[in-house]
């Protein structure tokens, strides 16, 4: 496994550690799961996703690569903006699910997901043979923190120089220092609350780190807690929710792809916009707790799905689920079974949570 710059910060303060797409991760640290998660939704929470990639594509044709790898539109995104997008196979497949940020017109920042550290990079070179343009690998020189919750921005703002946060709108980013040392600050996350995710070099990680780790207002969390974040903000994870055989129509992510922009996109033309099947939230009753694999039945008994992710929300207090339903089983009434028993399930509109006040004020 590979160890990330936090692994000495980490053993020192209770960390239960895992393997992690080949990454030593804390799934929590010693105050556990449900502490971490409740002191993101209600202060500040702390975590280290340096695993994810991160990659730079420039030159004087990396704006139309980028279109062409990206099934969302950059033409339609300001210079200090980004969006969310596929990388699709030619099945339609999703590859990863990244977000770009538009540095100047020909100079862009990708994020990739841990597991697609390679997959991704073997795909972009591909398709971006003979082209133009510069691919820079920041994976192992650069390091990723996220900061998120109701009181980040105020954390942030009293440590950060050298940018106005304020004028960092969602989905956008700002470059800044922290005790001297540059940061690149995005304001974006993966928990359904304002806070913003920092890259820095990777020989300054463990002070900006400790600096963080420090104020009153923060508690580092683990990959539990931004597990259980993430699906009760309705957040798909790639590798359970949607991968390289899933289609974004059927995981009801279209709105991230724009089939008439020009030159197309890579993919496009294996996109099926009515799918067999939806990906769809689930809210149990009771103190049940769906789990990925688990099947969904209609009411007769007749198979309809399967859960794909489920949590016991510590928000809700309920059962929450992200499941793939049959598109003629829609409309019907549903159930999860757990362990021979058909536990009823209301079709939910997606996000379950989501306090993300810089989107409403973009």
């Amino acid at each position: 496994m590979r160890d990330t710059f936090c692994l000495k910060w980490d053993q020192e303060h209770g960390a239960k550690l895992v393997d992690f797409h080949g990454w030593n991760m804390p799934v929590s640290y010693a105050k556990g799961i449900l502490a971490e998660h409740e002191a993101t939704r209600n202060s500040a929470g702390l975590f280290n996703i340096t695993h994810m990639g991160r990659l730079r594509i420039s030159g004087p044709q990396a704006y139309k690569f980028s279109q062409y790898a990206f099934t969302n539109d950059l033409s339609k995104v300001n210079i200090g903006s980004a969006l969310y997008g596929f990388l699709l196979n030619d099945k339609g497949g999703i590859i990863d699910d990244v977000i770009i940020y538009k540095e100047a017109n020909d100079r862009f920042l990708w994020i990739i997901n841990a597991g697609g550290r390679e997959t991704d990079v073997d795909h972009l070179k591909r398709l971006s043979a003979g082209k133009d343009l510069k691919l820079d690998n920041l994976s192992d020189e650069t390091a990723l923190l996220a900061l998120q919750g109701p009181k980040a921005d105020a954390v942030l703002k009293r440590l950060v120089k050298d940018v106005d946060l304020d004028k960092v709108p969602y989905f956008g980013f700002g470059r800044g220092t922290i005790n001297g040392k540059a940061a690149f600050l995005m304001a974006t996350g993966y928990t359904g609350e304002d806070g913003y995710e920092l890259m820095v070099d990777v020989k300054d990680a463990p002070m900006v780190w400790e600096v963080l780790a420090a104020q009153p207002e923060v508690t580092a969390c683990g990959l539990g807690a931004r597990d259980s974040l993430r699906l009760e903000a309705g957040l798909p994870l790639h590798g359970n929710d949607i991968d390289d055989k899933t289609q974004p129509y059927e995981a009801g992510l279209g709105w991230a792809v724009k089939l008439d922009k020009e030159g197309g996109f890579f993919g496009k033309e294996a996109l099926n916009k009515t799918p067999s099947r939806k990906l769809i939230g689930l809210t149990l009753e009771g103190q049940n707790i769906p789990r990925a694999h688990y099947k969904v039945v209609e009411s007769c008994g007749k198979e309809a799905g399967e859960v794909t992710s489920g949590v016991f929300s510590p928000t809700l207090k309920k059962g929450i689920a992200l499941a793939y339903v049959k598109a003629e089983s829609l409309g019907q009434p549903l159930a999860v079974d757990i362990r021979g028993k058909g536990v009823p399930a209301a079709v939910t509109k997606l996000p379950w949570v989501r306090h993300v006040t810089k989107a409403k004020a973009k």
